[in-house]
């Protein structure tokens, strides 16, 4: 900024010198109106920058966020609306830099435009004006000398004076760029305090063969080998059926494989030997079921939404309507569609005993960081109104209510059984045995198991 306002001050004395004052006046009144014209079409570019920054920061989080639940994302199958979220956030973000682009590229013309193509008009008439003040014999060939030098050195002055006149326009135009991201920042430090005045709340074999087949209502393992990522053997030649009705328990140390089976059979890992037999996920009017399996990480996952999106998730809310019309609201029309969800919901909420939250959060379609705003143990019940809403014919449950107490677990196990679910569940919670109908212990992590069948 010291160097183009030294600039400026010095060829202004330059010029009054060669024209005089009518001269300074011609070049700053030349100079103001370029100002105020290019001051006046100049976009807003820090609040441009600042939605640049916002927009960016949304589709970095949105990448961050999948990145930590991208597990979670994967057994509950939500890749494609992940995706679609993720795209969404990409498209507003490309469409914001084109626009910031296309307007910094139509300003950029103007600019050049006025300081550097018009500024020759002005030297014009400035050398008109000297010629014209000029006192001499001009058909002497020492005043044509004299003449020319002096021109040229008045077509420097000016020049090098526009230049200085646009660099603090660009000075000017970076300063408001640079605004949008410390505008970011003063919003941050303000969050930042407000939530420093609030008070603390406590709150080794070799693979062989595999195969994969859809079912109607089994879930089998034949001979089927989990091994890790890393190629360690989990559990050897795992043979079992899990039928409507009979329940498995998969108990075992810590690092022994439970997760690790429901990640093959979800797919997440491949299926390197033996076979693997698993229901197709189709509606079945006839039984009420929604879905063949359904997946309840041991992580519980809030996606972006309002209340009503945290229960229906995969779906969207159409989807989730047109679901609900086939099960629950035949000979209802589609305009009805969304009192019948949310009814049944309501009821699902009622079951999960998270009623509260309606007239706590604000209703169905209020939107929070779910995340933070609810506790450990009412985001696994909420995955569990999730599972009742999907009523799938197995429900796979991996530690998904460790952290509610031991009569609401037992509640919600009692749910599932009177809603014909079938679960495979790990766990290490004792109270949960008398839900099951076959254990299978994983011994050690290194490939042994047994399976046995609870006496009721």
């Amino acid at each position: 900024m010291v160097k183009p306002s030294v600039d400026i001050l010095w060829f202004t004395w330059r010029m009054k010198i060669l024209t005089g004052r009518r001269g300074i006046a011609m070049l700053y009144a030349y100079m103001l109106l370029g100002l105020g014209f290019l001051r006046r079409v100049a976009p807003d570019f820090g609040d441009l920058a600042s939605r640049e920054q916002q927009l960016e920061g949304s589709f970095r989080f949105m990448h961050e966020r999948l990145r930590t639940h991208a597990e979670s994302v994967a057994f509950f199958g939500g890749g494609t609306r992940e995706k679609m979220m993720v795209e969404s956030r990409f498209l507003d973000l490309i469409d914001h830099s084109k626009l910031l682009l296309k307007k910094k590229w139509l300003f950029g013309v103007l600019d050049d435009f006025v300081t550097k193509q018009l500024p020759h008009n002005v030297t014009w008439a400035l050398s008109l004006l000297y010629v014209m003040e000029h006192k001499g014999d001009r058909s002497l060939t020492s005043t044509q000398g004299e003449l020319a030098h002096a021109l040229r050195f008045l077509a420097s002055v000016v020049n090098q004076s526009f230049l200085a006149f646009g660099d603090i326009l660009e000075l000017h135009r970076k300063f408001l760029e640079l605004s949008g991201g410390i505008n970011r920042i003063f919003e941050l430090e303000e969050l930042l305090d407000v939530a420093q005045k609030d008070d603390p709340v406590d709150f080794a074999d070799s693979p062989t063969q595999s195969t994969e087949s859809p079912s109607n209502d089994v879930i089998s393992f034949s001979k089927v080998d989990i091994i890790s990522p890393a190629q360690k053997m989990l559990v050897r030649k795992l043979t079992c059926d899990i039928l409507p009705g009979k329940s498995l328990l998969v108990t075992g140390p810590n690092g022994s494989g439970k997760s690790s089976v429901f990640r093959v059979l979800r797919g997440l890992w491949p299926n390197v030997s033996g076979r693997l037999v698993k229901p197709c996920q189709t509606l079945d009017e006839e039984t009420g079921s929604s879905c063949g399996i359904f997946y309840i990480p041991q992580r519980p996952f809030t996606c972006l939404g309002n209340l009503r999106d945290q229960i229906i998730y995969p779906l969207s809310l159409k989807e989730a309507e047109e679901r609900t019309l086939a099960l629950y609201g035949k000979g209802q029309t589609t305009g009805h569609a969304t009192s019948i969800l949310n009814a049944h919901l309501k009821t699902i909420l009622e079951n999960v005993k998270l009623l509260y939250l309606l007239e706590r959060e604000g209703g169905w379609d209020t939107s929070q960081n779910w995340e933070d705003t609810l506790s450990l143990g009412e985001q696994q019940r909420l995955g569990m109104a999730r599972l009742f809403f999907h009523k799938p014919k197995f429900g796979i449950l991996d530690e998904c209510t460790n952290a509610t107490s031991v009569d609401v677990e037992e509640h919600l196990y009692m749910l599932a059984n009177k809603m014909g679910i079938t679960v495979v569940t790990s766990s290490q919670r004792p109270a949960l045995i008398p839900f099951h109908s076959t254990e299978l212990r994983l011994i050690d992590g290194e490939g042994n198991w047994e399976l046995r069948s609870i006496k009721q």
